[in-house]
């Protein structure tokens, strides 16, 4: 019988082996046994123990043992529970490598899209340098003339992709790019008018027809992208037509409810397809030294500055044209405008708020889609334009459009 300690072997477990061993029979009592274990375990005789040492040792290991893991061994619902533990524990773990699998696919996607959108606006800039040149020396100082007012140019409602041809009107990408010249036409005629030396363009909302609704992605004749497309072109072509005839145009814009992406209990604030239309029309005219676009604090409004009087941009869903619409738009401002300029109604209006001024522009469909029919409204197509010197709004200008 093997007594002696094996290589590697740890005093503990060499007494627990020969404990062991003893409790079996296999070999003699602790007293016969313990001159052994003296010889293995100590170098120097002073330090020999007698047989107490080891036993008492071993007889405390033991009760250990018996009382937290020998009755266990067999115990079926401990293991049970073990096995239990363990399916849960690599759960954990595999959860914990899909979450770490999912995030980084996302942040490798999200790079993607960075990179996309970095080369995209790269192309859109250089592009941008053929199809819209600055003005020459010349013919910019032609429009160096100083002046005592600025137009402001409210652009609200387009709807670009939203198609109906009816009785009580029509509508189409094609009818909406005509309107728009006649709205720039207008403008030129306006400023020829007035002599007024730069203009602010206001971006309003719902740029396009989107498809937040059924019945709005029915009337479409085109997708969603095609109508963001084709009204970045239109807009940008716009705001690079006013710049040949003002000293400066700054752009300001706002989002609008058809340009969410998702129906309006689960949109967020912030994700509204106008913003793209924005973006585009930016990178498109960077080239175009006299035209700049003012940083927006909020998609939902905006601030210009017109000869030292605050006009603050909004589009609507969020704000009513009435009195407690304005006391809470200025009560989260924390200050008080000169003036609100709204879209989303579809039909111009004016008033006064305790002094605050509220301009409401019409929109570029006008009426004769079933919406309007079903809620027997009507409205011709029209924007608004506004003549502001350093004492206010001098003129309010009501384009009607054919």
């Amino acid at each position: 019988m093997n007594v002696e300690r094996k290589k590697g072997e740890t005093e503990t477990q060499y007494i627990w082996r020969i404990g062991q061993m003893i409790d079996s029979g296999q070999i003699g009592n602790w007293k016969e046994i313990t001159p052994i274990l003296n010889k293995e375990l100590r170098e120097d005789e002073t330090e020999y123990r007698d047989e107490s040492a080891y036993r008492k040792k071993y007889q405390y290991a033991k009760m250990f043992y018996d009382d937290i893991f020998s009755h266990r061994e067999n115990d079926y619902e401990y293991i049970e529970e073990l096995e239990n533990l363990k399916t849960e524990i690599q759960k954990e773990r595999t959860k914990l490598r899909d979450e770490r699998t999912v995030k980084n696919r996302d942040i490798r996607v999200e790079a993607r899209v960075e990179d996309k959108l970095d080369y995209l606006e790269e192309v859109i800039k250089e592009q941008g340098k053929i199809d819209y040149k600055p003005l020459k020396p010349a013919e910019r100082q032609e429009m160096l003339n100083e002046s005592d007012n600025d137009l402001i140019v409210m652009l609200t409602d387009l709807h670009i992709g939203q198609t109906f041809y009816s009785a009580f009107g029509n509508y189409d990408p094609e009818i909406a790019e005509n309107r728009l010249m006649q709205y720039l036409n207008k403008i030129i005629e306006i400023k020829d008018r007035h002599n007024s030396e730069n203009c602010f363009v206001t971006l309003q909302g719902d740029m396009i027809s989107g498809s937040i609704h059924k019945t709005v992605a029915i009337t479409n004749s085109e997708n969603v992208i095609k109508q963001i497309i084709r009204a970045s072109e239109m807009i940008s072509a716009f705001i690079y037509e006013l710049s040949k005839h003002f000293k400066k145009v700054t752009v300001a814009s706002v989002t609008g409810n058809h340009s969410r992406i998702d129906r309006k209990e689960d949109a967020l604030k912030d994700e509204r397809l106008d913003t793209l239309i924005e973006w585009y029309a930016k990178s498109k005219l960077s080239s175009v030294d006299n035209v700049e676009f003012e940083p927006s604090f909020d998609n939902t409004m905006s601030f210009i500055d017109v000869r030292g009087l605050g006009y603050v941009l909004v589009h609507g869903d969020y704000d009513r044209f009435d009195a407690n619409g304005v006391s809470k738009l200025s009560m989260l401002l924390g200050w008080f405008p000169y003036c609100v300029l709204f879209g989303h109604k579809h039909f111009p209006a004016t008033s006064e708020i305790n002094g605050i001024k509220i301009v409401q522009a019409g929109s570029m469909p006008g009426s004769g889609d079933d919406h309007t029919i079903e809620m027997r409204l009507s409205g011709v197509p029209s924007q608004t334009v506004l003549v502001c010197t350093e004492k206010g709004i001098e003129c309010n200008y009501t384009v009607e459009l054919e």
